[in-house]
């Protein structure tokens, strides 16, 4: 059933569902450094690719507007990730991914949404997919921005270190994550080559 909704999303928006593999590789190596057992591993393998599929009830205008959205438009597409967790509610044993999805905008403080849980009160796999999620969101393509260099969105992470992320968790990120980028580069250089990106403002959703 995960299949079928990651692929009803990459119908509908693949750069989204191919942000959804990268989340989910990354989301799973954090996990597997900071030793969680295998039963919550395997949920995070699960939730990370369908982490947006909530989107699929935002409508397409405000997702890929290419300028700011207003408070209430804001507003609405925040709505994305209880969305999501009321359809990963809906398939059986959906139950733990829906509990990862519904909170990874949550902030380490309380500043997040949609329940402005704080601290251990997040689930262990939102705080996981909370970071992951909001690295590959900067150095992708969005509609309204280009990717930001690796430094760059790295020292916006970071800077959000015990606000925004769980300290032990952005910090096993920061471990794991040049093993991952060595691996992907050997990849990318494999099939085609290197690729610039380019600098410009960002907003994260």
């Amino acid at each position: 059933m995960l299949d079928v909704l990651w692929r009803i999303m990459a119908t509908r928006d693949l750069e989204t569902a191919e942000h959804a593999v990268r989340v989910q590789r990354l989301c799973v190596a954090v996990a597997q450094e900071i030793g969680l057992d295998d039963e919550l591993i395997a949920a995070v393998h699960a939730a990370a690719p369908v982490h947006d599929i909530g989107k699929l009830a935002i409508p397409d205008s405000l997702l890929h507007r290419p300028g700011p959205l207003t408070h209430e438009e804001y507003e609405i597409v925040q709505q994305h990730a209880a969305m999501g967790a009321e359809i990963l509610n809906g398939i059986e044993n959906g139950a733990a991914l829906a509990s990862i999805v519904r909170h990874h905008h949550e902030n380490w403080d309380g500043t997040g949404y949609p329940d402005r849980l704080r601290r251990e009160a997040i689930p262990m796999g939102a705080r996981i997919l909370a970071v992951v999620d909001c690295y590959d969101a900067l150095t992708s393509h969005r509609p309204y921005r280009q990717p930001l260099q690796h430094a760059e969105a790295i020292a916006m992470i970071v800077a959000r270190r015990g606000t925004m992320y769980d300290p032990a968790i952005l910090d096993a990120f920061v471990r794991v994550l040049p093993r991952i980028r060595t691996a992907e580069a050997a990849a990318i250089r494999d099939l085609s080559g290197s690729y610039p990106r380019q600098r410009q403002s960002m907003r994260v959703i």
